[in-house]
């Protein structure tokens, strides 16, 4: 059987939605909707915000004994550098600081820093050193990147494609970048290439899931993608390749649970 559960998010209860709104996207960071508020997509730190009802109080969780604070959310950060690179940014957007950096001898050892937002919801950020300090380098793919030639053009279809909203403050001079659920992002660079001749045998760049793999082709024809490779159907995959007017290859495939 897979794993038909793909994300979750806490649901905090607060006093004044459009001010705790501002506050979890000015000063931490979160791409605020009107659904949810998340850090990183929806499987990094993802929360509903609802507000309270007339003469209703939030009640944040109180501390366990021995606690100076009570935690309501605890996010996990992949190592100390990434911790204390986003503590450095908290702290320089004003963020109320409920207890400083500190680190525990069990678990790793543990470093961890708590953040209260406007209700007194604290959230707690930490993690574990890892063993990669001898590497610069982040082992996480953070982006697909397309090179593409009218870059208007192509936010339209990949908007279209992706059921992604093209947003004007995602637009960074030739280029464009889509935030995608899972913290990952893909981005439309059109830098320099209005006279790069399309590449006509090109390899897949990146995957792309379904949820319906006969409807999926569909859409994407309808999009005016060409379909290069027709759905394949290997029991407990099913998968095939368009191709868009640039060139670009793309695998859209959708798992088959037992």
């Amino acid at each position: 059987m897979g794993k038909p559960i793909s994300s979750s998010l806490a649901v905090l209860t607060v006093a004044n939605l459009p001010q705790s709104q501002q506050y979890y996207r000015d000063v931490l960071g979160f791409d605020v909707t009107d659904w949810w508020a998340e850090r990183d997509g929806l499987q990094g730190l993802a929360l509903k915000l609802h507000q309270a009802p007339a003469g209703f109080v939030p009640q944040p969780n109180p501390p366990q004994p021995g606690d100076d604070v009570g935690i309501d959310v605890q996010a996990y950060v992949t190592d100390w550098a990434a911790l204390d690179a986003l503590y450095a940014e908290f702290r320089a957007k004003g963020a109320h600081i409920a207890r400083e950096p500190v680190v525990y001898a069990d678990g790793g050892p543990w470093k961890e820093f708590v953040v209260a937002d406007p209700d007194g919801y604290h959230l707690a950020f930490g993690g574990v050193d890892g063993g990669r300090a001898h590497s610069s380098f982040d082992p996480h793919i953070d982006a697909a990147i397309l090179w593409v030639r009218d870059l208007n053009a192509a936010v339209a279809r990949y908007s279209r494609l992706l059921g992604i909203e093209a947003r004007e403050r995602d637009r960074y001079g030739q280029l464009h970048l889509f935030r995608l659920d899972n913290g990952t992002h893909l981005m439309l660079d059109s830098h320099g290439m209005a006279e790069v001749p399309v590449q006509a045998n090109a390899a897949p760049t990146l995957k792309i899931g379904a949820t319906d793999i006969d409807r999926a082709r569909e859409e994407a024809v309808r999009l005016g993608f060409e379909v290069v490779y027709g759905i394949q159907r290997l029991g407990p995959v099913s998968y095939f390749n368009i191709r868009d007017i640039d060139g670009n290859v793309i695998t859209i495939s959708q798992e088959h649970p037992e």
